[in-house]
């Protein structure tokens, strides 16, 4: 199932803009942080879809019965997917991590 996020009007679509605008995304520091916030409302979405476990808590004014989810998996492609996958851990902040970082050997003829 496809979740098009930038179909409903929200700030997501501008940080979305700002980073294909040519004259913004050279500022290489909005554009890191446009692609973690873009990371942020991603895993706030992908959290409505997991699996959740209930857990008793112990209160200050007694117990309650709270949901924990299931932490996912989080991997990134080094480099480019490093600002949207801290987006990511910034809420999934129990999640293992992978990191997966390629070679290319140049020829020159």
């Amino acid at each position: 199932m496809v979740h098009n996020l930038s179909e409903q009007n929200s700030v997501l679509c501008q940080w979305v803009r700002e980073i294909r605008d040519v004259e913004i995304q050279g500022d290489r520091m909005r554009f890191r942080r446009n692609m973690e916030r873009i990371g942020e409302i991603a895993a706030y979405e992908i959290s409505k879809t997991m699996n959740y476990n209930m857990l008793t808590v112990q209160t200050p004014m007694g117990e309650s019965i709270c949901r924990e989810a299931e932490q996912p998996v989080l991997a990134t492609i080094l480099r480019a997917g490093v600002p949207l996958h801290q987006g990511l851990l910034n809420y999934f902040d129990k999640a293992d991590n992978a990191f997966i970082a390629g070679y290319r050997k140049h020829h020159r003829d």
